[in-house]
């Protein structure tokens, strides 16, 4: 059973991309800075490569020098070999199998599969299926995109890892005893923040839809949606979440603390 399909006390605290306001986002730092800060979970963006290796990179192009080459156009192998530069000094781009080597269960996943023209769909899905059964963290996984026929793609491919439909504009979700071609079958929605009201939360619970949603990073903003029950609540800043959170009395995470 996914964890993500369980039901839980309290909002878990997701760590964007890590901790983007302490390391290069979508690097292993990152999300060593959102451990280390206490975040239920930690969210970061996949990219295909050439090879069909996913990796952890939130943009379609790489910028090198003055010249913008897609992700899509290295190989796994080259993209290793690239140091990029970045506010918080040099980085390198991990991959996925990377990420679930160091972390394993210790942690839950955010995963977010990032779409282009020229992405595989159905090798993606697999590629991200086999790393999470290999490493066993299947359980401890949410697959995220906004592209509905990857989600359909990742379900037909492994059902027992849950899924969620992002969209940063309002959508009509599915009705309970009605057929709904258009929306992917999915366990959860994770609309932008602005979107969670009365209005997408009576229709979502309705549906049986669990609630994931980014990226919140103010108090005001963070106390809102934690009122509002939602799942998960994914933020730049998970150590200022978590502190609203547990001030507000929400029970505190407990997930297994594996040596590496």
């Amino acid at each position: 059973m996914s964890d993500w399909r369980e039901p839980h006390a309290g909002t878990w605290i997701v760590g964007h991309r890590g901790a983007p306001r302490r390391a290069r986002e979508n690097t292993l730092d990152s999300l060593d800075w959102a451990e280390s800060l206490g975040a239920d979970a930690v969210e970061f963006d996949l990219r295909q490569t050439r090879d069909g290796e996913a990796v952890l990179f939130h943009d379609e192009d790489v910028i090198l020098g003055t010249q913008r080459v897609a992700v899509r156009n290295f190989t796994a192998r080259e993209v290793e070999r690239l140091v990029l530069s970045s506010e918080f000094g040099d980085y390198r781009i991990p991959r996925l199998e990377d990420v679930f080597h160091r972390y394993g269960p210790a942690l839950r996943y955010v995963v977010e599969v990032k779409v282009s023209a020229s992405t595989q769909l159905a090798l993606m899905a697999r590629r991200v299926a086999s790393l999470a059964a290999e490493y066993g963290v299947a359980r401890r996984c949410l697959v995220a995109s906004f592209d509905a026929e990857f989600l359909r793609k990742m379900r037909e491919t492994a059902p027992e890892v849950a899924t969620s439909f992002l969209f940063d504009h309002p959508v009509a979700l599915p009705e309970p005893g009605r057929l709904t071609p258009l929306f992917p079958p999915v366990d959860g929605i994770g609309p932008r923040r602005d979107l969670v009201n009365p209005q997408l939360l009576t229709p979502a619970r309705a549906a049986g839809l669990s609630i994931h949603p980014w990226t919140a990073d103010d108090t005001p903003e963070i106390e809102r949606l934690l009122a509002a029950g939602v799942e998960s609540l994914t933020t730049n800043a998970p150590d200022v979440a978590k502190e609203i959170r547990d001030r507000a009395g929400e029970p505190q995470k407990g997930v297994a603390v594996i040596e590496r």
